[in-house]
């Protein structure tokens, strides 16, 4: 991917209707690390040229909702292999609603997403058949 010339990707934001600012709070950055790129003090990483590439086509508003609907398994909340170990799982879970809890800064949305793969995962767990045993080692 070529990279984008600061006026090419102010060209790029301004025919998506989107403002620096409102660029910075979709990517999560501060406006001045967009007014940085649009203004050529910074280069512009090939991510951000792609994504407002994107709200050319779609609306930050239609991009949430796109986030807000998508639907997750129990072991990508909660970032295990799907055929995860009671014990593994319950370690990312311990790990995670401690990196979430309310007084860290998490909401109860975030509580409770993580509470309901936990809850999937031990149904999984429980409906898992047992795992057989090594055979024995040959001599």
């Amino acid at each position: 991917m070529r990279a984008l010339l600061h006026t090419e990707f102010t060209a790029l934001l301004a025919r998506a209707g989107a403002s620096q600012a409102g660029f910075a709070r979709l990517a999560g950055l501060s406006p001045r690390q967009v007014n940085n790129w649009c203004r050529g003090r910074a280069a512009v990483p090939p991510w951000a040229a792609i994504l407002a590439a994107i709200l050319e086509e779609h609306s930050p508003d239609a991009l949430e909702m796109t986030v807000d609907e998508a639907q997750f398994r129990w072991h990508e909340t909660l970032g295990v292999p799907p055929g995860a170990a009671t014990d593994e799982f319950g370690c990312a879970v311990r790990r995670l609603a401690s990196r979430y809890a309310p007084d860290q800064g998490g909401t109860e949305a975030q509580r409770t997403r993580i509470d309901t793969a936990s809850a999937q995962a031990r149904t999984t767990a429980e409906n898992r058949p047992p795992a057989q045993a090594a055979p024995p080692p040959r001599l």
